[in-house]
């Protein structure tokens, strides 16, 4: 039989509290910043999607201005319009970048491949499509 002092278990349930503390921040820091992760990449992938952050943002800006402005119901239209316009043309700047990202992705890829045999051309293909295929950066082939 054996038998431990109170100071040794005092210490092992501190250990042991300590253990989870450190196990579930980890664990709360890891699952967040997958999630954040993700929620980045659905939305670069899909920059003209309803509710895009450039939406988010105009909206409020929008209700600040009304807010701070005290702005009349004809001035709040007139301002809503123009935020409108910026969101827009924001959203086609961004959609143009990409294009132009995923462009610059192809033609390094076909640069690339020039230099390998086949079978590790298709593995690099592979592996860019894994792996920037969910930033949008990769054109879906027929």
């Amino acid at each position: 039989m054996s038998t431990s002092s109170p100071t040794t278990s005092r210490w092992k349930a501190v250990l042991l509290l300590l253990l989870v503390f450190v196990l579930g921040a980890g664990c709360g820091i890891g699952g967040g910043l997958l999630v954040v992760r993700r929620i980045a990449q659905h939305a670069i992938a899909h920059p003209n999607e309803d509710h895009a952050p450039m939406d988010r943002v105009v909206s409020k800006i929008e209700a600040l201005m009304v807010a701070e402005l005290d702005l009349t119901e004809t001035e709040r239209r007139a301002v809503h319009g123009e935020l409108q316009q910026t969101a827009a043309e924001f959203k086609t700047l961004r959609h143009e970048m990409w294009q132009k990202a995923g462009a610059n992705v192809d033609d390094s890829l076909d640069r690339l491949c020039k230099h390998l045999p086949a079978e590790k051309q298709a593995m690099l293909r592979k592996k860019a499509a894994e792996r920037l295929g969910p930033w949008g950066l990769m054109k879906e082939k027929p």
